[in-house]
């Protein structure tokens, strides 16, 4: 929430914030099927939740206005296994199944984030505390 207030104070009234983050952990695919999720517990159980909690309560707070909201899945696309396997490298040290099967699937390789994208407007009349 002091993210939020922080940016709250540098809006100018009627301005506008946009906020866009994954809804859920990344899925890896190749060939039309699914190889596994690129899991991250922490992000999943206390991350998430806290900024869509954050969010809400700002929201709550009078500080934004939510005047629009889109999900969509985000693919990315990789050529070689070695391209995934090093962009995702710090999340994918614990899992090695994962990683034995991006190595070992046909690529091209995608990776699908479930996502959302917000757009909020500054409310001038809020009061900052």
């Amino acid at each position: 929430m002091r993210a939020l207030r922080h940016v709250h104070q540098l809006l100018i009234p009627g301005g506008t914030m946009v906020d866009l983050h994954p809804l859920a952990e990344e899925r890896v695919e190749a060939g039309g099927r699914t190889l596994g999720l690129i899991q991250d517990p922490v992000w999943l159980s206390r991350d998430l939740p806290n900024a869509e909690a954050c969010l809400a309560d700002a929201i709550s707070a009078g500080l934004y206005t939510l005047e629009a909201e889109l999900e969509f899945d985000l693919l990315q696309h990789f050529d070689e296994a070695n391209d995934l396997l090093a962009a995702r490298e710090e999340i994918l040290v614990e899992q090695r199944d994962l990683v034995h099967r991006i190595r070992n699937a046909t690529p091209p390789l995608v990776t699908r984030e479930h996502c959302v994208l917000r757009r909020l407007r500054f409310e001038a009349s809020s009061t900052h505390k």
